[in-house]
């Protein structure tokens, strides 16, 4: 895409601006597609969400497929030779292709029917054995994200095809995926089925309590359990954004890197953030316990930072590429644990529009960070916004340290108990 951007003459200006529209169009887009896949009631629901397995009306399914679309019409509009169509092309995936989501939700609501079923004795859990845990879930999605993340740069670095060859084997990948979401079985929504049968019991469940007015108000535990994820994402997500104005830079200023340098780069953190996911996660979690928690997220914190500070001062290559083994190591954890805790504390009507408004602040923060990087070192110095991100890890350790367990931990305890006592 950036030899394509270059070759339409798309300069930093052009390629700023579309940076920002993508920001803005994603700041909107996640907040909606996380609002309709919780409501199987919706237009979307009915008409593309029921097609595909079992054939009733699924918000998640819907909106899966919508993304799938956009992505496919985004393709068809890139194979247009001009600048025009670029610019085009971008916008249908910016503002509704969120299915990394709208799958973290899918994978909530379907540990939250293991949850239903283990705490039911009029159901059989063995049918069901072994039930993997939600980090696992979770990590073996952020798995394949980092596995596409690592063979995409590669094929195209072995195959060099063409522009539109590359659009043509994208929108097979595409077409693939869009048939995989069509067999996926839909979660039980055994607790929605209840709520029609017995409205009384179903005060919580229309109470919309994960809107962002509320979560600001932090009115109840599980507010405030919502608002310490969002800050903890938002602050997490300006590290990054902070970070990546210096770190291209640096780069080639120390090691002269190119393009077959950042591709190999980039495959190392594909394939670092793979393992992550799929392995290492869930074993440190598993190996911490709910105890030891806070202390594996305070480690994390403190690898971020540190890990960043020493790869951007050093000039062994070597060095970069372990202090990022660490960084990318601890960023995968961090991610599973998170996401883990926000599918935990949300009940299956709520727990799309939750990730949608924890993607949003992402968002946001990825029209903030880079502007913030920018005016930072050029106010501050070059080394500015390095310190900005250590300090934000720092605040981040000790946030975490202070309320992370009181504030969201005790609200997944309690609803897992909640859950056991309605059964």
């Amino acid at each position: 895409m950036q030899s394509r951007r270059d070759e339409l003459g798309c300069d930093a200006l052009c390629y700023g601006s579309m940076t920002s529209v993508r920001g803005a169009l994603g700041l909107v887009g996640t907040a909606l597609i996380g609002r309709l896949s919780d409501r199987n009631d919706s237009l979307l629901a009915k008409s593309l969400g029921s097609v595909g397995k079992g054939g009733n009306s699924s918000g998640r399914r819907g909106c899966l497929l919508l993304g799938i679309m956009a992505s496919l019409i985004g393709c068809i509009i890139a194979l247009d030779d001009s600048l025009t169509g670029l610019w085009l092309s971008m916008i249908p995936g910016a503002f509704l292709q969120h299915n990394f989501d709208v799958f973290k939700s899918l994978l909530s609501e379907y540990h939250n029917d293991f949850d239903s079923v283990e705490y039911n004795p009029d159901k059989v859990a063995e049918e069901l054995s072994p039930i993997p845990s939600r980090s696992s879930s979770v990590g073996k999605l952020g798995m394949t994200v980092g596995i596409s993340f690592m063979i995409g740069p590669m094929f195209a670095a072995a195959a060099n095809p063409s522009f539109q060859s590359a659009t043509y084997i994208a929108t097979f990948c595409i077409l693939v995926a869009g048939a995989s979401v069509l067999t996926l079985p839909l979660p039980l929504a055994s607790s929605r089925q209840l709520c029609n049968e017995k409205p009384e019991n179903c005060e919580t469940q229309q109470s919309n309590e994960f809107t962002l007015s509320k979560m600001i108000k932090l009115q109840t535990p599980k507010t405030r359990a919502a608002m310490t994820l969002l800050v903890v994402r938002l602050n997490m997500a300006l590290a990054f954004h902070i970070f990546n104005t210096i770190w291209p830079a640096s780069l080639k200023a120390r090691f002269r890197f190119g393009p077959s340098d950042h591709a190999r780069f980039m495959s190392f953190i594909g394939v670092t953030y793979a393992l992550s996911q799929g392995f290492v996660a869930k074993r440190m979690i598993n190996a911490l316990g709910e105890n030891g928690k806070v202390l594996g997220i305070m480690i994390c914190c403190t690898v971020l930072g540190i890990g960043r500070y020493i790869a951007f001062h050093t000039d062994n290559l070597l060095v970069v590429y372990a202090s990022f083994l660490f960084i990318i190591n601890a960023l995968g954890i961090l991610n599973t644990v998170i996401t883990a805790d926000t599918g935990s504390i949300a009940p299956s009507n709520e727990i799309g529009k939750l990730f949608g408004i924890l993607q949003a602040s992402e968002s946001a923060a990825g029209m903030v960070g880079p502007l913030l990087g920018g005016t930072i070192s050029h106010y501050l110095g070059k080394d500015a916004p390095l310190l900005a991100v250590v300090g934000i890890y720092t605040f981040l350790f000790f946030f975490m340290s202070w309320g992370y367990d009181g504030l969201v931990i005790s609200v997944s305890r309690d609803e897992r108990k909640e859950m056991k006592k309605s059964m």
